[in-house]
């Protein structure tokens, strides 16, 4: 389902390169970017908010993304949203990082690049770039060093093709005209 914000009115807007699987649900001020590729079960309500979804994106499955009244929730390229992992702005997330299953970024937080936040962590706070981080609350575990943008990239990628595989088998949603960029 794709609809309207019933708050302000503000519509969501999909590149038609991405993939929406049939049950996730979208909601308002919405912008999803290029080979985006967004998984069963997934939420995402921007109602009162702006959410963006950087171009070759994996939101994998059952995620959900929102952010407080009126603040934004930004999501570079080349990222992994893992399972089940909880997304709540205002908060930013880099490019070519991972979101490790069942994790949550909560209000406030920042991820750099490159950056991995363990699956079951809490991010509260900043992640500096090419950093992974873990535990209950999230703390500092290792750096990576620039190697691991390329390391995201390539993961990104994998899920774009994926996602493409199934978009070429008609098992993504319908999206109407009016929610597509053109």
């Amino acid at each position: 389902m794709i609809i309207k914000s019933p708050i302000n009115g503000k519509s969501p807007k999909i590149h038609h390169s991405a993939f929406i699987a049939e049950d996730v649900v979208i909601i308002g001020d919405v912008e999803i970017k290029e080979n985006a590729n967004i998984w069963y079960g997934v939420k995402i309500r921007g109602d009162m908010c702006k959410i963006v979804i950087g171009k070759n994106t994996s939101v994998q499955e059952n995620v959900v993304i929102h952010s407080e009244p009126g603040t934004e929730c930004i999501i570079g390229d080349n990222n992994i949203i893992g399972h089940m992992a909880i997304v709540h702005g205002p908060c930013v997330i880099g490019n070519n990082s991972m979101v490790g299953i069942g994790a949550k970024v909560l209000q406030g937080s920042k991820m750099g690049n490159g950056c991995v936040l363990a699956g079951g962590a809490v991010l509260i706070g900043t992640m500096e770039d090419y950093s992974l981080y873990a535990g209950v609350p999230a703390i500092f575990k290792k750096s990576y060093g620039e190697k691991r943008m390329e390391d995201g990239r390539i993961a990104a990628e994998n899920y774009v093709r994926t996602a493409q595989s199934f978009k070429k088998n008609n098992l993504n949603q319908n999206i109407s005209e009016e929610f597509l960029i053109k």
